[in-house]
């Protein structure tokens, strides 16, 4: 029988003169936030840990193993996050002993399915191994979610891998097989940190990411660079200083000419300051689908990044894009006008570390 967890707690309401007391989705309310500051934009995460020996290489000229880089990754990242209530777990793909798909004694986490607290997740993070554990696990990592899902609202699943996995055929699912039944049963998106080197293993997490419309894959290097980024989704920094927003057409992801020359502008600033670099969130109004709505959120994010790059050749590891869908709405969808204010890709500038 498929256990869940039963969570009940409250959700406060911010009010912000830019944004409003406005949900994350229609029926989820944002969390609060550091004055007011930060708008919590998914209800719960988990971060999957991959242990496996195939990650115990050299990484780059860092004088670290790409274990040792993961661990680093989400150390720096867990103390860029601010406190907004999140439901989190800190889980391996697998530790030794044993494994049964139905068994909770065999999570052995790190961090147990609980509220969020900055210091004890770092206390729990510094857990967690560098040295390999045994062969890649991907497909028990996945399994193991089955048994977490099922919170309310929304979770953000932070996944690492390189694409490598050991399934055992015929007693345990395919990678792909597992996320596609866990998007199809619980609201979940995989955010996937990949180091997959063949172009196999890069499939594989690209079709995990497709499962659904609110999963990406990440390149391991992007992150490492910039560890802030990794938890992007799960929240929004109202002030951040950005450029004036680029808006849209209704069901349209093409940069009209009005806005051109503000990106003009955003582009020889991103040249001029090279150690500069730009978030790109894409919003749309609350007409269609949460579906459909967030493919062409998505589309808008990359619509604004195509075009810095095509025009000042800004790398996309400098333009990092989120997509929201109908989430945080600016304006009222009940009007045409307040509808159109929706329709757009958020700009945010963050100076390089």
């Amino acid at each position: 029988m498929k256990t869940r967890f039963f969570l009940l707690f409250f959700i406060l309401f911010i009010t912000q003169p830019a944004f409003g007391a406005t949900p994350a989705m229609p029926d989820q309310p944002a969390g609060p936030g550091e004055n007011g500051r930060y708008l919590r934009m998914a209800d719960n995460f988990f971060i999957i840990y991959d242990p496996a020996d195939s990650m115990d290489v050299p990484y780059g000229d860092t004088g670290l193993t790409r274990l040792e880089a993961e661990k680093q990754i989400i150390q720096r990242s867990n103390a860029t996050l601010p406190d907004l209530g999140w439901q989190t777990g800190l889980y391996p793909h697998w530790k030794g002993g044993l494994w049964l798909h139905g068994s909770l004694m065999a999570f052995k986490p790190y961090y147990e399915l609980k509220r969020y607290d900055q210091a004890a997740y770092g206390q729990a993070i510094d857990q967690l191994p560098t040295r390999p554990v045994g062969p890649p696990m991907l497909q028990r990592g996945l399994m193991k979610l089955e048994h977490l899902l099922g919170l309310p609202g929304r979770t953000q699943v932070f996944l690492f891998s390189d694409g490598k996995h050991s399934t055992a055929p015929g007693l345990e699912p395919e990678p792909l097989v597992q996320a596609r039944m866990l998007a199809a049963n619980y609201d979940v998106c995989f955010n996937i940190v990949s180091s997959a080197g063949t172009a196999e293993e890069q499939k594989l997490l690209a079709d995990i990411a497709a499962v659904n419309a609110c999963s990406q894959v990440f390149a391991f290097d992007t992150i490492f660079a910039k560890p802030e980024h990794l938890f992007g989704k799960l929240y929004m920094d109202t002030a951040q200083a950005g450029f004036n927003n680029v808006l849209f057409d209704f069901d349209k992801a093409t940069v009209k000419a009005e806005f051109r020359p503000a990106l003009d502008k955003l582009g020889r600033f991103l040249v001029e300051q090279p150690a500069a670099y730009v978030v790109l969130s894409g919003f749309c109004d609350a007409i269609g689908s949460e579906t459909y709505n967030l493919k062409l959120s998505k589309r808008r994010a990359e619509s604004v990044r195509a075009y810095l790059g095509k025009h000042f050749k800004i790398s996309e590891e400098r333009m990092l894009t989120y997509w929201y869908g109908y989430a945080d709405p600016v304006a009222s969808n009940e009007t045409p006008e307040g509808r159109a204010q929706n329709r757009r890709v958020t700009i945010a500038i963050r100076s390089g570390k």
